[in-house]
């Protein structure tokens, strides 16, 4: 898509659509780093024993959890993830590839509305708890599994629209 022929209105969606890519590759970026410093930390404290870090084991299952989960919603944003798709690309540009992205795209939609839905159950029902060395309340660890699913439903949303109004205009389908 051309930025210079972009209606004022998309301007702004593809504004906050750059904006929140970066935002998901920084966050994943900055959890990578975090854990990879902390493990080697708490390695090297195992070889040589001059502080405890007990603390860090809930720091870097933290990280780790935002990393999977912001990381998701990155490479699904540009869908960069892992497909199996031999049949979609045998079906681009037809309507039954057309068909074949819709239907892919609900049963995602399906899937994606059930984890957002159980992660924001799981994070509900951990309000009270917190972490045992940093006191941390729980439900840090499992907010990132509503948020990337919804982040998830938004653009799987979008690329099914996106489907739908590429259909062809001529009735012999193509």
């Amino acid at each position: 898509m051309s930025r210079v022929n972009a209606v004022p209105s998309e301007g702004c969606g593809i504004r906050v659509d750059r904006a929140l890519e970066q935002v998901l590759r920084w966050m994943s970026i900055i959890c990578m780093f975090v854990l990879v410093v902390l493990v080697c930390g708490l390695v090297l404290v195992r070889f040589f024993p001059v502080m405890s870090m007990g603390w860090a084991d809930e720091i870097v299952e933290l990280a780790f959890a935002w990393m999977v989960f912001v990381g998701t919603a990155a490479v699904w944003r540009s869908n960069e993830h892992i497909t199996i798709d031999f049949i979609p690309q045998a079906l681009v540009g037809t309507r039954a590839g057309r068909a074949l992205e819709v239907i892919i795209g609900v049963l995602v939609l399906g899937f994606l509305a059930v984890f957002t839905w159980q992660g924001w159950f799981l994070t509900i029902q951990s309000g009270s708890n917190t972490s045992p060395m940093l006191t941390l309340p729980k439900p840090l660890w499992y907010a990132v599994i509503p948020v990337s699913g919804l982040l998830m439903i938004v653009y799987t949303v979008s690329r099914i629209l996106k489907a739908i109004r590429s259909a062809p205009r001529d009735p012999q389908g193509g």
